[in-house]
């Protein structure tokens, strides 16, 4: 199996999401490649620095869209 295809599944697997490939068979291959072994510790490291990192405040922009909001317009598209 090539590398890439290793690197795709591997990313699905730090982010939590179905792997594209059958789990043992990408366990196999990093029992015997250590250039994927190493690329899965650098971007699970990344991954967890970025997850430890605080979210930028967003400013709350509600009034400002509503404001410009034709007088009319429905604020809810529930039936």
């Amino acid at each position: 199996m090539r590398c890439e295809t290793i690197r795709e599944a591997l990313s699905a697997r730090i982010d939590g999401e179905l792997e594209p490939i059958a789990p043992g068979a990408l366990d196999r291959h990093m029992a015997t490649c250590a250039e994927c072994r190493s690329w899965y510790r650098r971007a699970s490291s990344l991954h967890r620095t970025l997850a430890a990192q605080p979210e930028p405040p967003v400013p709350d922009l509600a009034a400002d869209i509503l404001r410009h909001l034709p007088p009319d317009a429905p604020l809810s598209s529930a039936s």
